[in-house]
C-alpha cells in the first residue's frame, strides 16, 4: 500500500510539472507569435492572465483583441476569444470566439453577429505548429456594413486538410440560406429569384510555397484547383470546377468552367446592376449560342492580370495574393 501511495504521489508530481512546463510553453508561444506580427508591421493588441486550467487543461482566455493589418486597411476586433487544449494532447486545439466581432476591410467596417462559432484543429509539435486540420462551424450569421446594407447566412461551415501533396491542402467551405442584402433584391423586382440563396459550396486543392503553420513566415498560395463549386439559388443553379496557377504578383492564369442554369436571369441582374458588359445585346447573343437546352457552358479564362469569356473581355482578374 505504501509502495502505491508513493508512485501515485511521483505521477501526481510528474503530470503538475509537466502541467507547469507546458503552461509556460504556451505563454512564450503566444509572447513569439504577438512579437513576429509586431515586427512585420501588424498591430496586435489582447489582454490576459496568461494560461490556466491547471491540471487538465491549457485554457488560455484572449480578452479585448485587436489586430489591424500593416498598410491599416483589413482589422478585425472581438471582446474574447478562448483557445482550450487537453493536458495529455496539447497540439489539438479548440477555440470559442465571441459572439460579435467588428471586421474592417477597405471602405467600410461591418459588425458580424453569430451564434455559437466554434474551431477545432491540430497542429504537429514543432518550432513552427504546422496546420495538420481545422474546422470551423457557426449559425446564425448577421453581418451589417457600415454602408447601410445586411446579410447574412443560416450556418456556415469550413473545413482544411493536408492531402498529402507537398504543401497541398483540401479545402472546403458552405453556407446554407445566404440571405442577400436590401440593395441586390432590388435588381429583381418582379421577385424571379429568392431573397436567400439555398447553397454555396467550394470544394478545392490548394497548394502554398510552404506548410500552413501558426508560427514563422506566411505561406503563399502557389495554385488552386477547383474541383467543384455549387450554388444554388432558385432557378439559377451554378456548377464549376478548374485550375489557377498563382504568379508572385498575385495573379491567376488558368480557366474555370462553369455550368450555368437560368442564367438569363443572372444577365438581367447583372445588367440591372449597371454592369457595362452585361448590357450588351451582342454578349446576350453570344450566351444564347453557347447554350444547349438552356444549360450554359462558360469556360472563364485567366490570362496576363484579365479574365475572359471565350472572346469577351470581363475585367481585370482579382489577385488571390
Amino acid at each position: 500500500m505504501r509502495f502505491i501511495l508513493i508512485i501515485t504521489a511521483v505521477l501526481a508530481l510528474a503530470f503538475g510539472g509537466w502541467w507547469v512546463w507546458g503552461s509556460r510553453a504556451v505563454d512564450a508561444r503566444l509572447a513569439d507569435l504577438t512579437q513576429e506580427l509586431r515586427e512585420a508591421g501588424w498591430r496586435v493588441e489582447y489582454e490576459t492572465e496568461g494560461t490556466g486550467g491547471f491540471p487538465y487543461r491549457f485554457d488560455l482566455d484572449l480578452r479585448d483583441l485587436e489586430l489591424v493589418s500593416p498598410d491599416g486597411a483589413f482589422g478585425w476586433q472581438s471582446p474574447r476569444m478562448r483557445v482550450v487544449a487537453q493536458s495529455y494532447q496539447p497540439n489539438r486545439l479548440i477555440v470559442a470566439a465571441d459572439e460579435t466581432h467588428r471586421v474592417s476591410i477597405p471602405g467600410q467596417d461591418l459588425d458580424i453577429a453569430v451564434t455559437g462559432p466554434r474551431a477545432s484543429g491540430a497542429v504537429e509539435i514543432g518550432e513552427t505548429l504546422p496546420v495538420r486540420e481545422f474546422t470551423f462551424e457557426a449559425a446564425d450569421l448577421r453581418v451589417a456594413s457600415s454602408l447601410g446594407w445586411e446579410s447574412g447566412a443560416g450556418a456556415l461551415l469550413a473545413a482544411l486538410r493536408p492531402n498529402g501533396g507537398v504543401n497541398g491542402y483540401d479545402a472546403y467551405a458552405r453556407l446554407d440560406e445566404v440571405a442577400l442584402p436590401e440593395a441586390w433584391r432590388a435588381l429583381d423586382p418582379s421577385g424571379a429569384l429568392p431573397a436567400t440563396i439555398a447553397r454555396a459550396e467550394i470544394d478545392a486543392d490548394l497548394t502554398y510555397d510552404a506548410p500552413l503553420a501558426l508560427s514563422g513566415g506566411a505561406a503563399r498560395l502557389e495554385r488552386v484547383a477547383l474541383d467543384r463549386i455549387v450554388l444554388d439559388w432558385g432557378a439559377v443553379s451554378v456548377a464549376g470546377d478548374g485550375r489557377l496557377d498563382i504568379d508572385a504578383q498575385g495573379r491567376p492564369s488558368g480557366e474555370l468552367v462553369f455550368e450555368i442554369t437560368g442564367w438569363e436571369r443572372l444577365l438581367d441582374l447583372a445588367a440591372q446592376a449597371g454592369v457595362p458588359v452585361a448590357q450588351s445585346s451582342l454578349l446576350r447573343g453570344a450566351l444564347g449560342g453557347m447554350a444547349e437546352d438552356g444549360v450554359l457552358t462558360a469556360p472563364i479564362a485567366f490570362e496576363d492580370g484579365a479574365m475572359r469569356l471565350g472572346f469577351i473581355p470581363l475585367g481585370e482578374a482579382p489577385r488571390l495574393r
